[in-house]
């Protein structure tokens, strides 16, 4: 078996910030907003097209800029009258007068939820379009698209729900309510935090925006008492998003955590957890988190997506560069402003607990396996919290070494659990149970084999 470990973003090889949590996340924020507003011109569609390719719906962008000026309204971090809002909505007043919208709305085609939520955010920023929204409630009383049917997935199903409820429209009786779908989401189907791919954890994120309202309703739609394994599948991803160094999910995990804060962790826990892995807290893990986004966001202000080349960039001028630099680095802006906008004031920075363990390492395999070689051999002398904290770092280095289907990398992260205690955890055993049965000659048939990385 060939490891696949994909290269690491330029930003990784920068080194890394050590601000407070909250001087992070106000760097963040600050910057991202001052490059919005420096870009404005980009998100209406025609300068768009002028250089990058058309999308399908051409008011994308806007439409995620008039999300993230909803939650800095709510959150009255920017008044309505400020440059980035009231442009931002003057912009899309454009877009939805332009006759491509009212002709793409009336198709009532895959694209529809989308024209329905721009249609309603105009609204709830005080720049309604009443004929824009009745031909949304007679497209969605007819069942336009068949977006309500139950055969539909899931996600797309919660996001109509979530435009429809947002926006004051009469929902059909045939969608479920937001309760209803979440419990059928994959956020709520314990999903297996080992073997999520990208679009999985995209699908994850994007549920949990629209039950808590992107963080406004700071629980689950959930009465079973499940919120603790959501708040863990987040802690493990927000692990392996960072090591990973991708800014996109990075942002987007680092909101949900951020939603789903009921107080329950500031900074680390005794590292024992409640015997499924719960437990370690993300305080740590998120204090890293808004330092890497801080660490690589540009000096203009953008924060750079998976997609961005700086190499590339170099190679431009003019239009070309700025419309290069904006269509790799608009959406990351976006959701790393989002993120640090719903973020709870006055968190309890957490730095000093950030080098009780050291940093997580990054998704290289020679650093992993280094870490964890020094894991083991001085779990049996470090001090208990210096213990807790590397065990905190086990559960996303353990999926790190599982999606590069590793096995060196994950002999050693499971040798190391092994010596720090953490032997017996579900997540270990999971692990465990991959590793053998990924070797040649049906070990993974024999029981004791998910043990044989033990000796």
């Amino acid at each position: 078996m060939s490891a696949d470990w994909p290269s690491l973003p330029a930003h990784l090889r920068t080194g890394r910030t050590r601000l407070d949590e909250e001087d992070a996340a106000r760097r963040v924020l600050a910057g991202a907003l001052r490059w919005i507003e420096a870009h404005l011109e980009w998100f209406a569609p025609r300068r768009w097209e002028e250089f990058l390719p058309r999308r399908p719906f051409r008011p994308g962008p806007l439409l995620e800029l008039l999300g993230l000026v909803r939650v800095l309204d709510r959150s009255a971090l920017l008044p309505r009258d400020a440059p980035v809002p009231s442009r931002a909505l003057t912009l899309a007043e454009e877009a939805v007068r332009d006759a491509d919208f009212a002709r793409g709305l009336h198709r009532g085609d895959a694209f529809f939820p989308y024209h329905l939520n721009l249609t309603a955010l105009l609204e709830l920023l005080g720049r309604p379009h009443p004929a824009l929204r009745a031909a949304c409630e007679e497209l969605l009383a007819a069942d336009a698209g068949g977006h309500c049917r139950p055969y539909k997935p899931v996600l797309s199903r919660t996001e109509l729900r979530y435009f429809i409820d947002r926006g004051g429209f009469t929902a059909p009786a045939a969608l479920p309510g937001l309760g209803a779908l979440y419990r059928e989401s994959i956020a709520a189907r314990s999903p297996d935090v080992l073997q999520l791919t990208g679009s999985e954890t995209y699908a994850l994120t994007h549920v949990l925006f629209y039950v808590t309202d992107f963080g406004h309703h700071r629980r689950l739609p959930d009465r079973s008492g499940a919120a603790a394994e959501v708040r863990e599948t987040v802690r493990v991803l927000l692990g392996v998003h960072l090591a990973r160094g991708g800014l996109d999910l990075l942002a987007e995990l680092l909101l949900c955590d951020s939603a789903l804060d009921d107080g329950w962790d500031d900074g680390w826990s005794d590292g024992q957890g409640d015997g499924c892995g719960h437990g370690h807290g993300s305080g740590p893990l998120r204090h890293a988190g808004w330092n890497a986004l801080a660490a690589a966001q540009r000096e203009d202000g953008a924060v750079p997506s998976p997609l961005h080349r700086p190499e590339v960039l170099a190679g431009l001028t003019g239009d070309k560069a700025a419309a290069y630099l904006f269509g790799t680095c608009y959406h990351t802006t976006l959701a790393a402003a989002l993120a640090a906008a719903v973020r709870k004031p006055g968190t309890p920075a957490t730095g000093s607990t950030q080098s009780i363990g050291g940093p997580l390492p990054r998704a290289d395999p020679e650093e992993i396996r280094q870490w964890a070689r020094k894991a083991a051999e001085r779990a049996g002398t470090a001090p208990a919290a210096v213990r807790n904290a590397w065990a905190a770092h086990l559960d996303p280095l353990l999926a790190l070494g599982v999606q590069a289907h590793d096995p060196g990398v994950l002999a050693d992260v499971l040798r190391a659990a092994e010596r720090l205690g953490r032997g017996d955890r579900p997540l270990v055993r999971s692990a465990a149970a991959l590793l053998a049965a990924w070797e040649p000659g049906g070990r993974g048939a024999r029981p004791e084999a998910t043990r044989a990385w033990s000796v």
